[in-house]
């Protein structure tokens, strides 16, 4: 072979090479803009998107984009029963800014951290693609001013949404279903040792064995909260965690729905969490 010849080939390996890098940058790239509040300026670099569902209600669905000047892990974050603290955990660099687009496209308001601020109603919202597994888009606001503070901002985003792992549970959540109503039987029983063993990690400071006070102080907030027995349309598991859709009525007669984390332990499985808003008979 000339050396002639050697150098084409090698100067052809680098164009692919080269290509290929770009190419793999460009698809990383998900997310690019800014946002801009006060003195405070974040320049965007990456996106990753979620599906949130408060309550087994498809009205209520709705995307979460997250764009950020470094990668976020988006399986870790759609994997979290709530979404903003599994990229607070994240800690990305110089913070990030969070979308929420409604199952309509319509948005539903918008977060930009460090800063801690909220807007909803503002600039303009344009999606060029709204799928079951793919989001773009572009939202800007040339000006805007809360309480004398400047802000605008140019937010795109084409990115794949990150689907939620695990396998779904049938209508009244099998096992963890069944310990969910077994756990809010107690509640309602006032069985403090049941609630206890059932309760998880937050039993221990909820349900002191020294504390009377802290006992009843913490069975009425989670029967305030709580509904008596659960209708369960659904749920999820990932391992030793699973996440049911509930709906129920209080002591007080208030109908609420919306979301339950439930922890496999030695112990079985026991309530973590619950995400609940009372609604309009």
């Amino acid at each position: 072979m000339s050396a002639t010849h050697a150098l084409r080939r090698r100067l052809r390996a680098l164009a692919l090479t080269a290509g290929w890098i770009a190419a793999g940058a460009a698809e990383a790239q998900t997310g690019s803009g800014y946002f801009r509040y006060g003195d405070a300026r974040l320049s965007l670099a990456h996106a990753i998107a979620v599906i949130e569902e408060p309550s087994d209600q498809a009205e209520e669905r709705r995307t979460l984009v997250f764009l950020s000047a470094k990668p976020l892990d988006a399986a870790a974050v759609a994997a979290a029963f709530d979404a903003m603290d599994a990229v607070r955990e994240q800690a990305p660099a110089g913070g990030y800014v969070r979308l929420c687009i409604a199952a309509d496209g319509s948005e539903c308001g918008l977060f930009y951290s460090p800063e801690g601020f909220n807007s909803g109603g503002y600039g303009e919202l344009a999606l060029q693609r709204n799928e079951a597994v793919r989001i773009a888009g572009r939202w800007q606001l040339a000006e805007g001013d809360f309480l004398g503070t400047p802000y605008d901002f140019d937010l795109r985003f084409d990115t794949p949404i990150a689907p939620a792992p695990g396998s779904a549970l049938p209508a009244g959540g099998g096992a963890p279903g069944a310990a969910y109503n077994a756990w809010l039987d107690a509640l309602a029983k006032g069985d403090v040792a049941a609630l206890r063993r059932m309760g998880g990690e937050d039993a221990r400071w909820r349900f002191p064995e020294d504390d009377a006070g802290t006992v009843k102080e913490s069975l009425k907030s989670l029967r305030d909260g709580e509904p008596l027995q659960a209708r369960i349309a659904r749920g999820r598991q990932h391992g030793d965690q699973a996440v049911l859709w509930v709906e129920g009525v209080d002591r007080d007669d208030i109908r609420s729905r919306g979301r339950v984390l439930m922890r496999r332990t030695a112990a079985g499985w026991q309530h973590a969490e619950s995400d609940l808003s009372s609604v309009d008979e």
